[in-house]
């Protein structure tokens, strides 16, 4: 599989991402006579799916936000950043790359609905096949955004809403605002229709489809599943829909097996390698490590699981080095002493020594790392907690995870034999250690249900190893420090990301109308629709 990279996607684009008026010309000044006039859905679709997941799983919009915000990493310079001091390019470039993936597949939509490409593209793929698997992937973008800022302008295939906005620059430069609420009915509402669409019997893309190789049952399975996200997120203000929707979802099939998980699957090489891995060995930017209070947890030395042999998965011992993990030539230690985490927002983080804290394994940086979108496990997971902490589902989670990291049977039924009763706290916190690498959905989860109960909150009190205090300079009189944000009046994590502040110019009046409606105006401590914990 070789990508293909547009080099643009629409003369649209640019005006979507601001916001803000075109010349009436710049589609005329932009043709390229050279180029043809119609990209084949394939090659639309293949940059646009991977350029979804460099954005979202970068060393910025995760490696800076989410990673550190639910304690999987931690940054070994910048702990002001992982004291919620985000940068606003951040979560600009965030909600702009996400609007412009966001036109690619609308486009796909345009190119197998236009009576005049319709035929054209049926060539790459059934024209219907192709507009489901869009659809699935503009739901998965807008349920990014929405979880992420509030509400949002908002784009919908099969609803005529007039408040829905976005991604029609020819008709709307500065869209609307739609409420979560909203915008969550009509998700639910679009996974369905796309799920039924799909005719298993033919191929959705007939290259260019690096998640499920063009294979429709598995693009129903993941529709369908997706559901189950959705849904479940409503369950504390709106159980009937959650249940309801879960219920017709499960009726029309979802993930069974690690077999059917949707991954954006990268090649072993430099250029088009994973993109923790360009992070880390390209851009030379070795600026994260596992964080203390999650390698805790995989130690068996807080919660209530005991040694978690995904540890040696997720993990490299401390005395790995980066060009080591890069090659994967150190050795994989069993030994829980020789794997320590780095203190999380520690506010001397620069003066940790690099032998005294582990490093990501090879298994998550490595060039054809696979971005998980959504799994099994999760799946597994939202089955035990719809059916009232079900102990088979929240077992078959657990197995599931581990045997997508590689962890060896025997290890498997062990730690299974000696897991705590299924209930509300061992399920999400196991849940939780599945979603490793997956923090924006980790970080929706704990904000849903407040589990975790392992993380270091503001205010609280941590503790670094005697090798870590050892090479302190004499401003660090003791080996404990209180975590204390940067932002006033936190006493937990962010419930959301402000809007980016470009918005305050380009899209002014709807921004204010939005920020209107929140608790705490366009702060972080506004808490979203479906979050009443």
């Amino acid at each position: 599989m070789k990508y293909i990279h547009k080099i643009t996607a629409l003369a649209t684009t640019t005006c979507l991402l601001l916001f803000t008026s075109c010349d009436s010309d710049l589609e005329a000044i932009n043709q390229n006579p050279n180029d043809p006039e119609i990209v084949p859905t394939t090659t639309i679709f293949n940059s646009a799916t991977k350029e979804l997941t460099d954005i979202s799983r970068g060393a910025f919009s995760s490696g800076r936000i989410a990673l550190p915000w639910v304690q999987y990493w931690t940054q070994n310079n910048y702990a002001n950043e992982d004291a919620y001091l985000y940068r606003e390019s951040s979560a600009t470039d965030f909600w702009e790359d996400h609007y412009k993936l966001a036109t690619d597949f609308k486009k796909i939509l345009d190119l197998n609905t236009d009576e005049e490409t319709k035929a054209t593209m049926s060539k790459y793929g059934s024209n219907n096949n192709q507009i489901a698997a869009a659809r699935i992937m503009l739901s998965y973008i807008f349920h990014q955004l929405t979880d992420t800022f509030g509400d949002i302008p908002y784009y919908s295939y099969g609803n005529d809403n007039p408040d829905f906005q976005a991604l029609q620059v020819n008709e709307f430069l500065t869209p609307k605002f739609v409420s979560q609420e909203v915008i969550y009915t009509d998700l639910l509402s679009e996974l369905k229709a796309a799920s039924d669409m799909i005719e298993t019997s033919e191929k959705v893309f007939t290259s260019g489809d690096a998640i499920y190789n063009g294979d429709a049952v598995k693009w129903k399975k993941f529709a369908n599943s997706l559901i189950l996200r959705v849904a479940n997120r409503l369950r504390g203000v709106d159980p009937t829909t959650a249940n309801t929707a879960i219920n017709t979802a499960i009726g029309a099939g979802v993930f069974e097996s690690n077999d059917d998980n949707a991954a954006q699957i990268y090649e072993a090489a430099d250029a088009t390698g994973s993109p923790m891995y360009r992070a880390f060995f390209v851009n030379n930017r070795t600026d994260f490590g596992v964080a203390a209070p999650f390698i805790n947890v995989l130690r068996g030395e807080s919660g209530s699981f005991g040694q978690d042999p995904r540890l040696f998965k997720y993990a490299a011992p401390n005395s790995a080095t980066a060009e080591q993990i890069k090659d994967n030539s150190y050795t994989v230690s069993t030994n829980i002493d020789d794997y320590d985490g780095f203190p999380y927002a520690f506010p001397n983080a620069a003066e940790i020594q690099f032998t005294t804290y582990t490093l990501p394994s090879h298994n998550v940086l490595r060039q054809d790392y696979s971005e998980v979108l959504m799994e099994y496990a999760e799946v597994a997971f939202i089955l035990s907690e719809h059916n009232g902490w079900d102990q088979t589902e929240y077992e078959n989670g657990v197995q599931a995870s581990m045997e997508k990291w590689g962890v060896d049977s025997g290890d498997i039924t062990d730690f299974i034999a000696n897991l705590p009763a299924a209930a509300q706290e061992s399920v999400l916190t196991q849940k939780y250690v599945a979603l490793y690498m997956q923090p924006y959905e980790a970080w929706a989860e704990y904000r849903r249900t407040g589990f975790p109960k392992t993380l270091l909150l503001p205010g609280e009190e941590a503790t670094i190893t005697p090798e870590q205090f050892a090479n302190l300079s004499g401003d660090n009189p003791s080996d404990k420090y209180i975590f204390t944000p940067g932002v006033a009046d936190m006493n937990d994590l962010p419930t959301r990301l402000r809007y980016p502040v470009v918005l305050q110019t380009l899209n002014g009046a709807n921004r204010k109308d939005a920020v209107s409606k929140l608790s705490n105006g366009d702060d972080l401590t506004s808490k979203l629709y479906w979050d009443n914990n």
